[in-house]
């Protein structure tokens, strides 16, 4: 009888589990005769069973490496194979199953409340947990107060640049001159969270604001959305000059309240919030608009689409 030494791909097995499935099957050959083990199963630790006959039987039993044929699985194979027995001690076998952990899909961030202040300085990089998931596209629409946009319009009003886009001009309430109100930015890269449902979306782009008769030149760069929860923003850089400098430096423009979203859809692994509120963050003194609008002052709003791994 011949017998090789093999390896068996794994076909099931879920961590913890006391059966671990193998795809292909064994053949014993013996004087020009054959017998198939088919679907072997490791079973516990201890042994080691397969179709054989059509029957799954215990073929072998297992200490540590070393098994050893079971009995009745030996007085089969003999008598199929035409042996007069068969050795009982048969080899080894080791079994060293890896397990991928199923991708659980994302889900959407529906909790309201108080929005946190932002601090001082740059707000920190939001940490992307070990099992997020990748957001391959994404779009942005940033709808501004209609009032700022009005205001603004009094001066040189606003421009976009480095792949930024306005919409199309329309007329809302407090003025009869179609404006830009809406702007679009590019994605760049994303996550979300499926234990939480938390997700961040970064953009490139830039929209700048212009009024030089009353000091402001500033501009708005690269927006970062965080969506989770209470917690869920929207960070841009900000650059400028004169009253205006930004700094360079990343700042919490607005807050966003997404359990107040008009309308939350989820569709196989595209998630869409539109128009969720935006507001002006608490912390006045530190905030873009401070001397223009006070903490939680609405300030327009986001709609935001995106599509996971």
């Amino acid at each position: 009888m011949t017998w090789r030494e093999g390896t068996l791909p794994l076909d099931e097995a879920a961590a913890g589990s006391v059966v671990i499935q193998a795809r292909g099957s064994l053949r014993l050959r013996a004087r020009g005769r054959s017998v198939t083990l088919g679907a072997p199963q490791l079973v516990g630790d201890e042994r080691v069973t397969a179709l054989l006959g059509g029957q799954r039987t215990t073929v072998w039993t297992r200490k540590g490496t070393q098994v050893k044929l079971a009995p009745t699985a030996a007085r089969t194979l003999a008598r199929r194979l035409r042996l007069k027995a068969l050795p009982r001690t048969f080899g080894t076998l080791t079994a060293a199953p890896t397990y991928t952990a199923a991708a659980l899909p994302c889900q959407a961030t529906t909790a309201g409340g108080a929005a946190p202040g932002p601090g001082r300085g740059e707000p920190p990089v939001k940490t992307r947990p070990a099992g997020a998931i990748a957001i391959t596209s994404a779009t942005v629409t940033w709808h501004v107060r209609e009032s700022f946009i009005q205001y603004m319009a009094s001066g040189e009003g606003s421009s976009t640049g480095n792949g930024a886009t306005g919409e199309a001009p329309t007329v809302e309430r407090g003025s009869d001159t179609p404006l830009v109100y809406g702007f679009n930015f590019p994605f760049t890269g994303g996550w979300c969270d499926p234990a939480t449902g938390a997700a961040r979306l970064t953009f490139g782009g830039t929209v700048a604001f212009r009024y030089r008769d009353h000091g402001i030149d500033m501009a708005v760069n690269d927006p970062e959305v965080e969506l989770d929860g209470p917690a869920s923003r929207v960070i841009f850089r900000m650059t400028g000059s004169g009253d205006t400098d930004g700094g360079n430096r990343r700042s919490v423009v607005e807050t966003l309240d997404v359990s107040k979203a008009a309308a939350i859809r989820i569709d196989g692994k595209t998630f869409t919030y539109e128009r969720i509120p935006a507001a002006v963050p608490p912390g006045a003194a530190d905030s873009v608009f401070a001397g223009y609008y006070l903490p939680g002052d609405p300030f327009g709003w986001v709609s935001v689409t995106f599509t996971t791994a």
